[in-house]
């Protein structure tokens, strides 16, 4: 049974940098059943910023682990807002301290570090959230809740994809450009969207997976755009686009499915829907869902009445074990070309 907290949850926020904004602003949406009680950067400017989100935040930390043992009192769970090679050692220190846990995507950059923390979240009983928050994108839900209802029937075929052309100089010389801190390249960044989303919709084991990879524009250490085959135990076929390098090409969509009985696709507050044997979609048009503000209100209501998120650390684990095999697959293919003396990156 988890603990359940009565009242407003009282949240820390360890990494004040640009992703933690908008985990603020989810925050300052949802007053009434939580609030940032203290925040934590190695930064002092990026601190006081963010502290002024809020219009002044109660305590500021420069070290997690001081803030753990010094203000733990002060707080009942805690946002990871880091760089991707500090999920993990943050994750599993917030786990010992018994805080319950937010964390931005990837979960952690191994299948031992995913490990060690189910085993952490499991010993001692926290409630641990994957931030997801693509998955309260209004096409998303309801693509998912037709596929549920049987309404496209047996799914044959689904795609998930995220493709932009980002500034070079954004990533030049940040962490992003180096694989031991990002993990990788573009797959686990963006891509990690596109492939939770594929995997939220297809909705069974993954069996098989292939990864091709490319480095076209971005001056980075890892790949800036990628395209991966995933095959389920369900027989359903799905492919994942991602790209720092280029738009989404033209007339594709963030997610499409194709069932026995019909197909959706669409993206954002928008999903066509074409029955079998028909030529022209009906589309479905949503209010605009403000995705991160969505997704913290669904943290507290967790917390608040002791019940599991709609993504925890296994979904997390199962995203992150399908962009490291597709990483795998595309190294083999890599060597395949540089063998043939073909140009690879």
């Amino acid at each position: 049974m988890k603990t359940v907290i009565k009242g407003k949850v009282r949240l820390a926020i360890i990494g004040a940098g640009g992703i933690s904004r908008v985990h603020a602003d989810g925050v300052l949406a949802h007053a009434d059943t939580i609030a940032c009680t203290a925040l934590c950067d190695i930064d002092g400017e990026r601190l006081q910023a963010r502290s002024a989100q809020f219009g002044g935040v109660p305590a500021l930390y420069r070290d997690w682990r001081r803030m753990l043992a010094q203000g733990g009192d002060a707080f009942d769970a805690v946002a990871i807002c880091l760089p991707h090679h500090l999920h993990a050692p943050a994750i599993l220190d917030v786990a010992a301290a018994g805080k319950h846990i937010l964390c931005e995507k990837p979960m952690c950059l191994s299948l031992s570090e995913a490990d060690r923390i189910a085993a952490a979240v499991k010993r001692t009983g926290i409630t641990y959230m994957s931030a997801h928050n693509q998955l309260f994108m209004p096409a998303v839900q309801e693509a998912k809740r037709m596929i549920e209802a049987g309404e496209l029937g047996r799914i044959r075929w689904l795609r998930s994809q995220d493709c932009f052309q980002a500034s070079v100089a954004g990533f030049r010389g940040t962490w992003r450009s180096k694989r031991k801190y990002q993990g990788g390249g573009e797959l686990i960044d963006t891509g990690y969207h596109p492939t939770y989303r594929l995997l939220h919709l297809a909705g069974a084991p993954v069996v098989g997976v292939r990864g091709s990879m490319g480095r076209y524009l971005q001056e980075i250490e890892g790949e800036d755009s990628a395209s991966v085959q995933v095959r389920f135990a369900n027989g359903a076929i799905g492919e994942i686009l991602t790209s720092w390098a280029y738009g989404n090409p033209y007339g594709t969509h963030q997610i499409h499915v194709v069932g026995d009985k019909a197909e959706v696709f669409g993206s954002g507050n928008e999903l066509n829907v074409l029955p079998a044997g028909y030529s022209q979609p009906a589309v479905k048009r949503f209010s605009d869902v403000p995705t991160f503000t969505r997704q913290m209100g669904c943290f507290a209501d967790c917390l608040r009445s002791g019940t599991r998120p709609p993504h925890s650390f296994e979904e997390g684990r199962a995203v992150l074990a399908v962009i490291l095999a597709a990483a795998e697959d595309a190294r083999g293919w890599q060597k395949l070309v540089a063998k043939k003396g073909l140009p690879s990156f």
